[in-house]
């Protein structure tokens, strides 16, 4: 090839480039305008008697509703969103929906889909947690404060935001998006708010159910410090709830998957300590364990025994709940140890783990401590009565009355008034302020702001 021909093929080749940059470009505008926000919304299936599909103009012509949302993903983050839309249950009216309807499938523009029971989304009470983020930085594997909760309705937004609570930043890049509220102030619902949806299927066939969790190593006897490790066979969106103290697990007990399997890989240098094994075992434990998730029905709970090598047959729980191991402690002399933050605690120097750690309530700076184990650890007896919500301390001719929620006490009939409320923490633990119950169980309570420590002494 001549030098003369070279301008001409370094100008083909520019020119040949440029299409091929133009034809992605193209593809690009193509696939987003597919992503784009939907333009109508399907409702079909034998759940409903008048299937319809309603244009964007026919949705925006209805009553419209705005709802801030709390909500945690599964990587896991809290966020605020404020979305205004259609109620989903409206629109399923209008469409007829039966009693019969078992099952709700939602299909977004780019094919993803999430299907969530009837019961999930319309029986079970949804909320917004004004106060989700309260005790860590966004993180959702720490859990906020369940105070203050306001029922929300899921609905089909048409404007949205994702990412803050102001309304005047919403906008229709998403839409149409399902919203919805959580039922508890942990619960991970970011994976069910479906972008640009245009497709609802009411069904009536019958959920399955989840797996029941496994636990590695099973029950059986093990050496003290033995690490458990929980699994289901997804361990994604459906979450294992469980308990260390013998009580049945529900949505408020503590999570073990909180990062979900799609972002294990990335997530690796923090999965073992966000993702937890339950330990170490250093006493007769049972764990009770349960699989709830979205769009099936909870598995069966399942139990495992631990007994440490060389104790007795027994593994001593109480099944009524909240007990930690502070039974059958020697209290003619106590030191009793806890930390701010801390699920590690300690009686006259024995390590305990803690279900929940102690935490100082920010609106009244009071420390609260969980009831049982610290009264149990002080040779206290303490029953719960689920109807008044009311806790009961006796110790030594003493009888302590406390309400969840009350900041009037009973010490042997008197009535008092205390500064900071008893109250349900997510874990399913009464948490009551740490220096009433002590002083009134006639011990010694010192707090170290400086690095958070409490002693308990007697």
């Amino acid at each position: 090839m001549t030098n003369k021909n070279k301008p001409s093929v370094c100008r083909f080749l520019i020119t040949l480039i440029g299409m091929f940059l133009l034809a992605g470009v193209l593809n690009l505008m193509s696939s987003s305008a597919v992503l784009a926000a939907s333009d109508s919304l399907e409702i079909t299936g034998d759940g409903v008697i008048a299937p319809a599909t309603y244009t964007l103009d026919q949705l925006k012509e209805m009553k419209q509703h705005r709802c801030v949302y709390s909500c945690i993903n599964t990587w896991p983050t809290k966020k605020w969103y404020v979305g205004e839309g259609v109620k989903l249950l409206d629109l399923l009216n209008q469409a007829g929906m039966t009693e019969e309807a078992k099952l709700i499938r939602f299909t977004s523009a780019d094919g993803y889909t999430v299907s969530m029971t009837a019961k999930e989304l319309f029986e079970d009470k949804r909320y917004r947690f004004p106060n989700f983020k309260s005790g860590s930085d966004g993180d959702g594997h720490i859990p906020g404060d369940p105070s203050g909760k306001v029922e929300v309705e899921p609905i089909i937004a048409l404007i949205s935001v994702e990412g803050s609570d102001n309304p005047s930043y919403m906008n229709d890049l998403n839409s149409l998006l399902l919203m919805l509220g959580q039922r508890t102030v942990t619960e991970q619902t970011g994976n069910l708010f479906v972008k640009y949806l245009n497709k609802i299927e009411v069904l009536t066939s019958e959920p399955e159910k989840w797996d029941a969790p496994q636990a590695n190593p099973a029950s059986g006897i093990v050496p003290a410090g033995t690490m458990i490790t929980l699994s289901n066979n997804n361990m994604d969106d459906d979450k294992i709830y469980y308990t260390t103290d013998g009580s049945t697990p529900t949505m408020d007990s503590p999570i073990y998957n909180w990062i979900a399997s799609r972002w294990w890989s990335s997530r690796s240098d923090v999965l073992g300590t966000i993702n937890r094994p339950i330990g170490p075992i250093i006493e007769n434990t049972t764990i009770k364990a349960i699989t709830i998730g979205p769009g099936k029905l909870d598995s069966d709970v399942v139990t495992f025994n631990y007994r440490i090598e060389g104790t007795h047959s027994n593994v001593g729980t109480d099944p009524a709940g909240d007990t930690d191991g502070a039974e059958g402690i020697d209290n003619s002399s106590l030191t009793i140890k806890l930390t701010i933050g801390s699920q590690e605690a300690s009686i006259n120097g024995r390590v305990h783990i803690l279900d929940a750690a102690p935490y100082i309530k920010a609106d009244t700076g009071r420390t609260l401590i969980p009831i049982r184990f610290a009264s149990e650890a002080l040779g206290a007896g303490v029953s719960w009565d689920p109807l008044t919500r009311q806790v009961t301390i006796t110790n030594n001719g003493k009888e302590v009355i406390l309400t969840i929620g009350s900041k009037e006490v009973y010490v042997n009939g008197k009535k008092q008034t205390i500064d900071c409320a008893p109250e349900t923490h997510p874990s399913s633990r009464t948490f009551v302020p740490l220096r009433f119950v002590s002083e009134a169980l006639e011990a010694e309570v010192v707090y170290d702001p400086t690095n958070g420590q409490i002693l308990i002494t007697r």
